[in-house]
């Protein structure tokens, strides 16, 4: 009797068993409406399971990202978007993606307007519904999206602009700054004026928006020599001519430019035209490469490089041409060949060094066993000491709740007439 009721015990008991999971499983069939975090098991680097919300799906991370490609101004930034895409398709197809996710980026044209771009984001959110921004590009832009999507609570990080603002984390809680800030800059430029180029008069050309005004106020605000003249223009202007005459009669020593590329692009171009030579100090958003592929036009980047030669400036990032031989620049020039990226220069160092941040971000929340919106930006703020291959020796990107500027130090440069960058100080100097 015994020998038979055992078995017949243990039957029932296995029935118990299997019925109370069935119960417990049902749950996980319930509706979701893609805003409450849900957990999913996949490849997760040590984790066993992975909180997900919006855009993250058991074999998708969706990132967002919106950015000039038509006008005047989609030629400059072209390589971004490319170089982003190609570095996530290398992450992808070498890596196993993060997380055992593949990344995806939708990118969408701003048309370098803070109207068009807020509807750009709100597409992003609302229609793709993407886990977060990476790299948005532009102060007019992002001055236009920001506010909506920390409305959103969608992780803004990156952002490609040094305007201080957007890293003020108690207003823009959802947004990352990754430029260093352009107040900042203009301190340093300053500092390194006074120090080399004493009792010089200075001409101030600048964009007359929160760019262009960041950059002329910091370096106003160090400068102890006399600004002779300063002129302004709008980002849509046609034609500087004008602001340029009147600074030239003002016969500065040192013309100080904080403007954006195509902008520059025409200083240099008058220049020559009127065989005006004051020394030249610019911001970093000039990047070396792009600026002399815009001035050499149909003579190419080498004759750029030879009229732009002597210009001082700032730089954050390996050089392309000086540093061809070190390994993260052969590294990059390999992934930007290998997966469809654009030419190698400036532009596309500084995007690569985003996608690398990007992917940290997203492994560390991976490792937190946390893929949602908040557990992403929570990865972010985490970030301590993490120095992207394609970044200059000495600086890394340290963020908290509070901290929200990613690239705190600067090289002061001279461009060089062969298209090498000249180091002006020992080490990167720190804008805190």
């Amino acid at each position: 009797m015994r020998q038979i009721l055992k078995p017949w015990l243990l039957l029932v008991a296995l029935m118990i068993v299997a019925a109370l999971a069935a119960v417990a499983c049902g749950d996980d069939d319930d509706d979701d409406d893609g805003g409450t975090p849900t957990g999913t098991a996949a490849a997760t680097g040590g984790t066993d399971e992975v909180l997900t919300d919006v855009g993250v799906t058991d074999t998708e991370i969706k990132l967002g990202q919106h950015i000039v490609q038509s006008g005047n101004l989609a030629a400059v930034y072209a390589p971004v978007a490319p170089t982003l895409q190609a570095y996530f398709k290398k992450v992808n197809d070498e890596d196993g993606g993060v997380c055992g996710r593949d990344i995806t980026l939708i990118v969408e044209d701003d048309q370098y307007s803070p109207a068009t771009a807020r509807d750009r984001a709100q597409k992003l959110v609302e229609q793709d519904k993407i886990a977060a921004f990476i790299g948005n590009l532009g102060t007019p832009p992002n001055t236009g999206s920001a506010s909506y999507i920390n409305e959103q609570e969608v992780p803004d990080l990156f952002l490609a602009t040094g305007v201080p603002g957007f890293a003020d984390a108690a207003t823009l809680p959802w947004t990352v700054l990754y430029n260093p800030d352009y107040i900042s800059e203009g301190h340093i430029l300053a500092d390194y004026v006074n120090e080399n180029l004493p009792d010089q008069t200075v001409g101030i050309l600048y964009q007359n928006d929160d760019f262009g005004k960041s950059g002329r106020d910091g370096f106003k605000e160090n400068f102890t020599g006399t600004v002779a003249e300063e002129q302004s223009y709008d980002s849509t202007a046609t034609d500087i001519n004008s602001q340029l005459a009147t600074l030239r009669a003002a016969d500065p020593d040192i013309l100080y430019l904080y403007s954006t590329p195509a902008f520059t692009t025409r200083v240099f171009g008058y220049m020559s035209q009127n065989s005006w030579t004051p020394q030249v100090v610019q911001s970093y958003v000039n990047s070396a490469t792009t600026l002399a592929t815009l001035v050499g036009g149909d003579a190419g980047a080498a004759a750029g490089f030879e009229q732009i030669a002597g210009t001082i400036s700032a730089n954050y990032i390996l050089d392309p041409i000086a540093d061809a031989d070190n390994p993260a620049i052969v590294e990059h020039t390999r992934i930007m060949g290998a997966f469809g990226g654009p030419p190698v220069g400036s532009l596309s160092v500084y995007a690569q060094a985003i996608a690398e941040t990007t992917v940290k971000t997203l492994q560390t929340a991976c490792d937190n066993g946390d893929l949602t919106r908040a557990g992403i930006m929570a990865a972010a703020e985490s970030l301590d000491g993490f120095a992207p291959s394609v970044i200059l020796p000495g600086i890394s990107i340290t963020l908290s709740k509070t901290d929200h500027l990613a690239l705190q130090q600067l090289m002061p440069v001279e461009i060089q007439a062969d298209g090498t960058l000249k180091a002006l100080a020992d080490e990167p100097i720190s804008s805190e």
